[in-house]
């Protein structure tokens, strides 16, 4: 059986005469925790994009799990088992903690008018079963003494928080996060890490875009290291952190 988690080939994405992404191969395995870094303007996001799906490539192909999903809408991918996050949290801002896990949670099969009025028992059972999953989620994330409190009066590290127990309600396989401690005061951070780290160590496969560089090293099995679009870098913490290219991408040139 393969270990290919996902792989890109020839995937190409450009605004006007910017090439955003350009890699010829690329390919993650699965049960790995890798992280994504380059400096500003390397294409990280829009790679992330690209893979998720809520940007379309110019060209090249995508595969998760050998399953060729280019151009895929979002919904298909997560529905596959691969969800994301995002750089600025995306929330209902209007519902209560629990609200947003609970929806989050919910099959399609169980969302329908009729249903939410007049309520069977085997609906009824399956509300209460969502329910202890999500307050599970809340404790395994710390977040439970916050279930009746609006999205909209939460921190920014409480929000991603809250946008991390979201993605991983529903068991997915593969975790994409896009700048997960951005904005995130020092003490959440370092309890992020240790979330995500416990998540890596449960088995979900994990892709993270992450400017905290000292994080990376930190936490990273692999690191893949994007400039203008294209891989420059490919390896262990300790390969990274003493590789010329990435040294010059960040720092410039000595002729510079």
């Amino acid at each position: 059986m393969s270990n290919n988690l996902l792989e890109v080939k020839n995937l190409k994405k450009s605004f006007g005469g910017i090439q955003a992404v350009n890699i010829n191969e690329l390919k993650f395995n699965k049960h790995q925790l890798t992280s994504i870094i380059g400096p500003n303007g390397a294409g990280k996001t829009t790679f992330f994009d690209l893979i998720s799906g809520f940007q379309t490539s110019d060209s090249g192909e995508i595969f998760l799990n050998d399953i060729n999903i280019t151009n895929s809408h979002p919904y298909k991918i997560a529905r596959m088992g691969m969800i994301r996050t995002f750089q600025l949290t995306k929330v209902f801002d209007r519902m209560t903690v629990l609200e947003n896990l609970m929806f989050s949670g919910s099959s399609v099969s169980n969302d329908s008018l009729v249903k939410s009025i007049i309520k069977t028992k085997r609906q009824r059972n399956y509300e209460n079963d969502l329910k202890d999953k999500s307050f599970e989620v809340m404790e395994e994330l710390n977040i439970s003494h916050m279930a009746n409190a609006y999205a909209r009066e939460l921190s920014g590290g409480q929000k991603k928080l809250l946008e991390l127990a979201r993605s991983i309600i529903n068991n997915p396989d593969t975790l994409l996060l896009d700048e997960p401690l951005a904005g995130v005061n020092p003490k959440l951070a370092e309890d992020l890490l240790g979330l995500i780290q416990k998540l890596a160590s449960n088995g979900i496969s994990i892709l993270m875009v992450e400017h905290n560089i000292e994080a990376v090293m930190k936490i990273s099995e692999r690191i893949v290291v994007l400039s203008e679009g294209s891989l420059i870098a490919d390896g262990s913490p300790g390969e990274i952190r003493n590789d010329k290219n990435v040294i010059e991408a960040y720092l410039g040139k000595s002729n510079d």
